[in-house]
């Protein structure tokens, strides 16, 4: 299998304003446009609002849109995303809240309608993929706003199957990090015209870079100059409040904060979680490579409103999950390997696995508990295990969605950004999903030991046809040319 990577070929600046400039990168694979902002937490809000407003204000309008399908009036869509913020406001670090604030500054400054309020709404939209998501939505307005919807509510988007791993050490060429983050979500909805890459390079913090939409400041996806990496899964789970941190922001200030493993595990504990989601924190130490110091790691997190659970590689939890038919058979569905760890929907301790509905969670009215039968399970989390496993051995292996060989048998072979390509664009969610209108979005490969990344997005062509994001290309970026 072979997935087409370019590096960018030209740089052109299209306009600069406060000290920050974005810049239009163009290769084979197209045009990207990439932000840089830098300073204090107004500065970088002033430069976003500049340079950004009209795409923030585009990606706002749209986001609104998608919850109007489901049978929401624009003005009560509106309602539901700013009381939401209201209820995660308090959890939001001061200085994200006065970047917000001179974000809209920033817009209404260059001539574009977009004040505080519809930025914070936009800032709700990644934490609003609830659990019985119409019914908890409606929570949200007065009797007499949810008066005015009428008809019944259509069911919101289906459960998307995001993907995240990382492998290092034993399992990779030289002991280098290599990871993945994979979001599958709604397609073609256009989100790709305001795709984005940021580069931020904050005052008393660490630089990094996000690959996202703009006015998304979170990080769906990110690495910092520290070698650290992010990657992100949703898992609808049971106990989902929306009294916690907005999940894009903790890890934004993981991406600021966390020279380790240990600080972004830190920061992952400290939170106070919203939603059922799972996390893979990756720490490449550049700095250590090459040395007898060097000591790359991972981790992978399961949370939901009142759970954290924090797994390493190889971790005896995994190893011990069994999941208990009612006829009191016992089914083992862990897959711990060493040097790796990896995530789809599914989680594997007690108190996250037992509050599911993702992956026919024991909480799914509809489902038996199964992990084995749950659908990201099977597709992801599996072929992931099952393709790391492949080159370990040499191998062949066939994906069983596509019923595709995507690895050859040989001689066993050690993963490097190749190998990690190959797993992220075979997990990902392809034309085989559109009929659900769910496939890959975003991928996000990355090399944290060398402070590269691999980043694509689903494209539109001129023809009309579209491609998900690993079959459009990947760009290659390198920290140290972004952070010049």
């Amino acid at each position: 299998m072979s997935v087409r990577t370019q590096r960018v070929e030209t740089r052109t600046v299209i306009r600069e304003a406060h000290g920050g400039r974005l810049e239009e990168h163009r290769s084979s694979l197209g045009t990207i446009p990439v932000i840089f902002v830098s300073g204090e937490p107004e500065q970088i809000g002033l430069q976003y609002g500049t340079l950004l407003g009209e795409s923030i204000a585009a990606n706002l309008a749209q986001s609104i849109d998608l919850f109007a399908t489901m049978g929401f009036p624009h003005a009560c869509v509106q309602m539901i995303l700013l009381r939401a913020w209201e209820r995660m406001a308090p959890f939001v670090a001061d200085r994200h809240k006065a970047e917000i604030a001179a974000i809209a500054r920033g817009a209404q400054g260059a001539g574009v309608n977009l004040d505080q309020a519809g930025i914070e709404a936009l800032m709700a939209v990644t934490n609003l993929d609830m659990y019985r998501r119409e019914e908890r939505l409606l929570e949200l307005l007065t009797p007499e706003e949810a008066a005015t919807i009428t008809g019944a509510l259509e069911p919101g988007p289906p459960v998307k199957s995001c993907t995240t791993f990382a492998a290092w050490g034993s399992r990779t060429v030289d002991g280098k990090m290599y990871a993945l983050r994979n979001l599958d979500w709604i397609s073609q909805t256009g989100m790709h015209r305001m795709r984005l890459v940021s580069v931020y390079q904050p005052e008393g913090a660490i630089p990094f870079v996000t690959a996202g939409y703009a006015g998304s400041i979170g990080a769906l996806a990110g690495m910092n100059a520290k070698g650290i990496a992010l990657g992100e899964v949703g898992a609808f789970s049971a106990s989902e409040e929306l009294d916690g941190t907005p999940w894009v922001l903790m890890a934004r200030e993981i991406l600021e904060k966390a020279t380790c493993l240990h600080d972004g595990i830190e920061i992952v504990r400290g939170s106070k979680h919203t939603m059922g989601l799972n996390y893979v924190i990756a720490d490449g130490d550049p700095e250590g490579f090459g040395t007898a110091a060097f000591q790359p790691d991972a981790a992978a997190f399961e949370t939901h409103h009142t759970a954290c659970e924090v797994f390493f590689a190889n971790d005896p939890k995994e190893r011990e999950a069994v999941w208990q038919s009612e006829d009191g058979t016992r089914v083992p569905f862990g897959l711990p390997m060493e040097d790796a760890v990896m995530r789809a929907d599914t989680a594997f301790a007690e108190s996250t696995r037992g509050a599911q509905v993702a992956d026919n969670g024991p909480a799914d009215p509809e489902g038996d508990g199964n992990p084995l039968k749950g659908s990201s399970y099977v597709e992801c989390h599996r072929p992931m295990h099952d393709m790391m496993r492949a080159y370990e051995t040499g191998s062949a292996y066939t994906f069983p969605v596509r019923n595709t060989k995507v690895i050859e048998a040989g001689e066993p072979r050690l993963l490097g950004i190749e190998e990690a390509l190959t797993i992220g664009a075979t997990v990902a969610h392809n034309t085989e999903s559109l009929v659900d209108d769910d496939w890959n979005v975003m991928s996000v490969v990355y090399a944290p030991t060398d402070l590269e990344c691999f980043v694509s997005f689903e494209h539109e062509h001129e023809d009309g046809h579209w491609t998900n994001a690993p079959d459009t290309g990947y760009w290659h970026f390198t920290l140290d040319e972004l952070l010049q």
